[in-house]
């Protein structure tokens, strides 16, 4: 899909003529309809800054498919279409979206005071007794080669 073919959804999603376009953005009828037969694929950017305010639409969904925009593309359109839903649902929204982000803010904090869970405080205990195990092993060993090197300059002396 390129620019002309968004231009059209959006413009006809919106119920609004090409004509009706052109008079709120102040974009003549023709370039529109130029843009949205790809007569003219690369338009002037005072003339999408304009079409873009009149559709009341994100620049990144006038430019760009939702493919190519990925995941934040896809919430921006999102968002852009609760935009126009009464003000008692956008208000609605806000507070979902607040209560999610501060509840996900609480849990990351509690998460950083808590103790650590058992298995933490099992691992960490495993991990102390392999590496004491480790240490004793280490000593045995140094106190066993100390006795035979003592032993050999007792032995060739």
């Amino acid at each position: 899909m390129d620019i002309g073919d968004r231009l059209r959804l959006i413009r006809t999603e919106q119920n609004l003529t090409a004509k009706k376009l052109s008079e709120i953005s102040g974009v003549p009828e023709k370039t529109i309809y130029r843009i949205e037969t790809g007569e003219v694929k690369d338009p002037k950017l005072s003339s999408l800054e304009a079409l873009i305010r009149a559709l009341n639409c994100s620049a990144d969904r006038l430019l760009f498919d939702k493919s190519e925009s990925g995941l934040s593309g896809i919430l921006k359109h999102t968002f852009e279409h609760a935009s126009k839903l009464p003000i008692g649902d956008r208000v609605a929204i806000i507070s979902i979206i607040d209560k999610y982000l501060l509840a996900d803010r609480l849990n990351s904090m509690i998460q950083d005071l808590a103790p650590p869970s058992l298995i933490e405080q099992m691992e960490r205990e495993e991990y102390i007794d392999h590496q004491m195990m480790n240490e004793a092993i280490q000593e045995e060993e140094d106190a066993e080669r100390a006795e035979a090197m003592e032993a050999y300059y007792r032995g060739n002396s």
